[in-house]
């Protein structure tokens, strides 16, 4: 009786090993491939005339490759005082012009013709707000950097009564440093009209560094792409499923046109 059941069982694992086996084999996923979008990158703002309009194409997932650069395209940035720049081709991909030098308070109009495509994307340059200072003391003990660190914060006045979007960039010897970047873009929603401090966390400073401290104010189309970029390019493993970022762009189009003002200080870092 016992040798019958343990046959029994030994035909019913067989069975399910053999049903396992073909299941296998007849699972079939299909995927549909994406066709590639157009990625417009570029910036105006207040102190560098000189604009670079970046355009290229998407690579399908299931072809993996580099972004396709878009030649032969038609780029202008116009104000609504009706003034308009055309951009030269520089480069496959890069369009260029030397003469672009933004105004605050300003909207602006970007338009990008390829073949018989057409986008669209406007900004509008904020007021700029302007570095009180900027300072150094020893870097608290836990930032864990060397011990003979610095840190340094930035100090403004927030307009009272405007939103207003800051992003915080630093250089030392010309280099930018990447800090973490989903922390130093912000709002003012909980400082409207006070006096705001920002300290850089992210990296220490040593004694002799000639540190460049940037504030950029930012148009809501500037500060909502970076927003929502920097956490997807930060993110690492176990994040959430990534997005693409919000973008100001017509027809379909990735990327952002952005506007923005720049207030700079200097300081060099001296042992205390």
């Amino acid at each position: 009786m016992n040798f019958q059941r343990t046959c029994k069982t030994l035909l019913a694992i067989s069975g399910l090993v053999v049903l396992l086996a073909s299941c296998e084999d007849i699972i079939e996923v299909e995927l549909d491939s994406i066709p590639p979008k157009m990625v417009i990158e570029g910036t105006i703002n207040d102190l560098d005339p000189k604009v670079k309009i970046k355009l290229s194409t998407t690579s399908d997932y299931f072809k993996p490759g580099k972004n396709s650069n878009i030649t032969d395209a038609m780029v202008s940035i116009s104000d609504e005082h009706g003034n308009t720049t055309s951009f030269e081709e520089a480069a496959p991909g890069i369009f260029l012009s030397n003469s672009c030098l933004g105004i605050a308070n300003t909207t602006y109009t970007l338009e990008v013709l390829t073949g018989e495509e057409y986008y669209e994307a406007v900004c509008s340059m904020p007021n700029r707000v302007d570095i009180d200072s900027i300072s150094f003391e020893p870097a608290p003990s836990y930032m864990d950097f060397e011990e003979n660190a610095f840190q340094v914060s930035c100090y403004f006045q927030d307009p009272v009564g405007i939103d207003n979007y800051y992003r915080m960039k630093a250089f030392v010897k010309g280099d930018e440093l990447s800090g973490d970047r989903s922390k130093l873009v912000f709002n003012d929603d909980f400082v409207d009209g006070n006096e705001v401090t920002v300290p850089w966390e992210s990296d220490g400073f040593y004694p002799m560094d000639t540190v460049v401290v940037e504030l950029q104010t930012l148009d809501l189309a500037t500060y909502d792409y970076y927003r929502t970029l920097f956490p997807i390019l930060e993110g690492g493993l176990g994040s959430p499923n990534p997005t693409n970022p919000e973008t100001n762009l017509s027809n379909d189009a990735l990327g952002f046109f952005g506007a923005y003002t720049i207030s700079r200080d200097t300081i060099v870092i001296q042992a205390k």
